[in-house]
């Protein structure tokens, strides 16, 4: 019998590009699939197509579970939908990207054949909005297998959902309660790095997911200079959570992590400082 893939997808506000993510998991060449759908207090039709398509998507043999919460971010919604995980795999995309139709089973393929590994991610694009939408795309020399935790932390890696794949029993064995630590920043690095630091990561240097850059988007907002110090900070804090479920060198990652957010604090002293510069020479 074949695994069931439990897929994990917060979503806010997502109207415009909702309906292609669907698209995307109905479409998908592998079977059975288990949905988890976590409306974060969408203002927008959000909900209602969620509860329309999860009809549509149950008819066609994929499991939906069509959860709700007050808006309170995407790793409240990861928190809310980890209990009802039943899968023995797990991936999670954002409701803005998308799969191309053979991502999940050639991920599940690799996994199956390589019993001993826990996680295995994809290559993929990254699109923007305008008339060249290809933005990027992965480097390819990267080897099949390898550690990856030193990659993940110091973000070398592209930590995007819906590249990843990791066996449930794996992740829940470094959360017991099924919650990952809580973080306004990022739930990425929760759910990949305590795995990495326990398990090498399969390669697949293939375009499987396409990752959607869009000028609404999170990463895309405009910070204070304020706003922006009180986001590194809250970055260290993340870090500083994470890294006790991990199977690391303690004492070397919370220096790594003191000195991550000391580069990070000076980059935005002398940008801020350059830019106030530059204002001062124009007027």
């Amino acid at each position: 019998m074949k695994p069931l893939v439990s897929i994990i997808t917060p979503i806010y506000n997502a109207m415009p590009y909702l309906n292609t993510f669907l698209d995307s998991v109905e479409n998908q060449t592998y079977a059975p699939l288990e949905l988890i759908l976590v409306d974060d207090g969408s203002t927008d039709d959000s909900l209602s197509v969620l509860t329309e398509r999860a009809v549509i998507m149950e008819e066609k043999g994929i499991s939906v579970k069509v959860l709700s919460q007050n808006h309170a971010g995407q790793v409240a919604a990861v928190n809310l939908a980890l209990p009802s995980v039943h899968g023995e795999l797990l991936t999670w995309c954002d409701a803005d990207d998308y799969w191309t139709d053979d991502s999940i089973e050639k991920k599940v393929e690799c996994l199956l054949t390589h019993p001993d590994i826990n996680m295995v991610r994809s290559n993929g694009l990254i699109k923007d909005e305008t008339e060249n939408p290809i933005m990027y795309r992965e480097k390819n020399n990267q080897p099949f297998l390898s550690d990856i935790f030193d990659d993940l932390f110091h973000e070398r890696i592209l930590e995007l959902a819906g590249r990843f794949m990791v066996r449930t029993e794996a992740l829940f064995s470094c959360y017991p309660n099924r919650q990952i630590p809580a973080s306004t920043v990022d739930q990425n690095p929760q759910l990949l790095l305590p795995i990495a630091s326990r398990s090498k990561c399969a390669y697949l240097n293939e375009e499987l997911h396409v990752y959607c850059r869009r000028s609404s988007g999170h990463s895309s907002t405009k910070r204070s200079f304020t706003e922006t110090m009180k986001r590194i900070e809250d970055i260290k804090h993340l870090y500083l959570s994470i890294l006790p479920y991990c199977e690391c060198d303690q004492e070397y990652y919370h220096k790594e992590v003191e000195h991550m957010i000391a580069a990070f604090k000076k980059t935005l002293m002398q940008t801020t400082a350059m830019i106030a510069r530059n204002r001062t020479s124009n007027e």
